[in-house]
């Protein structure tokens, strides 16, 4: 089971969120497609940076004015 650092951006709530450990099986793709068909502005991306806090910070500038969530929004 391949695990990767993968980032959720909430733009209707102006955040995102930083998933370290995410894998296939936690359907998180899934979970975001949901999210859209229900009307959601949200989509996710896999990181390319090797930490979590090199993620948190770079998604910090890509996304200015957004906060970091400890909590995922899907």
């Amino acid at each position: 089971m391949e695990k990767f650092i993968l980032v959720i951006v909430d733009h209707d709530k102006k955040q995102f969120h930083v998933e370290a450990e995410a894998t296939e099986e936690l359907n998180y793709e899934e979970r975001v497609q949901e999210a859209k068909d229900n009307g959601r502005d949200v989509g996710a991306f896999r990181s390319r940076l090797d930490t979590v806090e090199k993620t948190i910070d770079a998604a910090g500038h890509e996304y200015k004015g957004y906060s970091h969530s400890e909590v995922s929004p899907v």
